[in-house]
């Protein structure tokens, strides 16, 4: 499929042309920024010759959180939502990896070589201003200007402290870091979105190397020490760091343990493991 197809959208029950996917500029959605969202990953199963939906009711979980804690209302169910995202993607006959309200996000070679970033001058908003752990579109704002500097400053991506100056997270996705071969990775309550993607990981970690993650704060000078640093979320899936601040991490080439569990979640996210058979939605048949 091209990718400057323009895609039809499900809006208000109904799948519509692009051109008609409209809301009035007096909403408070674009106003004052007042949403909230999720960010969803398709996977093509060649041998299946199908399309699976990634922890689409985990998704729906966090969304109806974030409305809870933004005390808006949803006029839709969950079984209604599960069954609109099905439907968008079978109107758009989409066979790769697709955002709701998007298109197909192909991968790039940065998920082989991986990303150099840079701690961002900006600090991650905080729990009593505006709730990281809410996946609300103003949030962004605080990503975006971190991402902003990070370019301007050469780098990939940027890395945000809390306001204590511990490590939160990426601008769009959760970090870990690997050090003396554990994985480390920064509690929820460190202005962490509760990230799904970070959740499968933690899951196959320790399912794979027979021992739990070790959640706690992590300084930023750890992340100049460690042997390895990735960031996952929906969008940038499992990813590797190589450097940060310009310094590498480890040998400055994508660790074992990151390279592992980088197959690990392709595998869970394709449907070629079995053990998360239940965590996907399959769009075209309904085999599983």
């Amino acid at each position: 499929m091209p990718r400057d197809k323009h895609y039809k959208v499900w809006l208000d029950g109904k799948i519509v042309p692009p051109e008609d996917a409209t809301l009035s500029v007096f909403t408070l959605t674009v106003l004052r920024g007042a949403n909230v969202y999720e960010g969803l990953r398709a996977y093509w199963n060649a041998a299946r010759q199908n399309l699976y939906v990634w922890k689409l009711d985990e998704h729906l979980n966090r969304l109806g959180h974030s409305m809870k804690v933004m005390r808006m209302q949803l006029p839709y169910s969950r079984d209604e939502l599960r069954a609109a995202v099905v439907e968008w993607l079978r109107a758009n006959e989409i066979d790769t990896g697709a955002f709701i309200l998007g298109g197909p996000r192909p991968h790039d070679d940065k998920l082989e070589r991986g990303l150099r970033m840079g701690v961002a001058t900006w600090r991650r908003i905080a729990d009593d201003v505006v709730p990281a752990r809410v996946k609300a579109g103003a949030n962004y704002q605080n990503n975006r200007l971190a991402a902003v500097e990070a370019r301007e400053n050469g780098f990939d991506d940027a890395i945000l402290l809390t306001q204590a100056g511990k490590v939160a997270e990426a601008t769009g996705a959760a970090l870990m870091m690997v050090r003396e071969g554990q994985l480390v990775v920064p509690p929820v309550t460190d202005g962490v979105l509760e990230s799904i993607t970070r959740r499968s990981v933690l899951e196959l970690y320790a399912r794979e190397y027979g021992r739990a993650p070790i959640e706690r704060s992590i300084d930023r000078t750890e992340l100049y020490v460690c042997d390895e640093i990735l960031i996952c979320g929906s969008a940038e899936e499992v990813t590797p760091v190589v450097a940060v601040d310009r310094l590498p991490v480890g040998d400055g080439q994508p660790g074992p343990i990151t390279k592992r569990l980088q197959r690990l979640f392709f595998a869970a996210a394709r449907g070629d493991d079995p053990a998360f058979a239940g965590s996907l939605t399959p769009v075209y048949t309904s085999e599983l």
